[in-house]
């Protein structure tokens, strides 16, 4: 019986179509039926964005509520500095096993970045903030000359081993080409997040800044300086 009234209380599935438009072409348009947890995503590449004044326009007929995120992103060309918009990320670099930093990136770009090639490496992301925050989300993209070491496959051996990680931060995976974290809550302080990788590939590569962002309030976030990575 408490089902059926809670049942009862709960809105209209909803049933509607939804459209966005940029500069008057269609971007997508999907039908929301039902309670499934449908979605759309679309991207569209920086030089094919129309030039000058446009608008992006969402429109939905029918019966529901629509969620959406309209997201701009792009990366600056160069070796940019980092930024502090209400969070400070720094990246360092040890040798593994070890607690002594070979590199340091912050908010001032740097020079170039060497490293032996066939080596094992501690990257540890240290993250500051100065007010509480929630949902944050932690990016730190792998330069191409480096590879991630995952260490919950069997074949690694337990002899390496990165530093702990802050408890606080409870979500983290591994990709080919970067390392995603996540946090649903962080109170005013620093945070530390670690992660191994080899370096593999002889080289010189560009190894773009690390970022913590609010998931939802991305003009909160903090970027370290991009550096050229050198390994020999």
């Amino acid at each position: 019986m408490a089902l059926v009234d809670y049942t009862q209380r709960l809105p209209a599935p909803p049933n509607f179509k939804a459209t966005a438009q940029l500069a008057g072409d269609t971007l997508v348009s999907q039908a929301f039926q039902g309670n499934e947890r449908v979605s759309a995503e679309v991207s569209i590449p920086i030089a094919e964005l129309p030039r000058g004044h446009s608008d992006l326009q969402l429109q939905k007929i029918g019966e529901g509520e629509l969620h959406y995120l309209a997201a701009y992103r792009y990366r600056l060309k160069g070796n940019p500095p980092g930024r502090l918009n209400g969070l400070r990320i720094t990246r360092q670099i040890y040798p593994a096993n070890q607690t002594e930093a070979l590199h340091r990136f912050g908010l001032e770009a740097t020079e170039e970045t060497s490293l032996p090639v066939g080596q094992v490496f501690d990257v540890g992301l240290e993250i500051i903030a100065d007010h509480p925050v929630d949902h944050v989300i932690i990016t730190d993209p792998l330069p191409a000359g480096l590879e991630a070491v995952d260490t919950t496959f069997q074949t690694v051996t337990g002899a390496v081993q990165a530093q702990a990680d802050s408890w606080q931060i409870g979500y983290q995976q591994i990709y080919s080409d970067r390392i995603l974290a996540y946090s649903d809550h962080l109170d005013a302080g620093v945070y530390s997040l670690h992660y191994l990788v080899r370096s593999v590939t002889p080289g010189t590569f560009l190894w773009p800044g690390a970022i913590a962002r609010l998931q939802y309030a991305p003009e909160e976030f903090g970027r370290t300086t991009a550096a050229m990575l050198l390994v020999k």
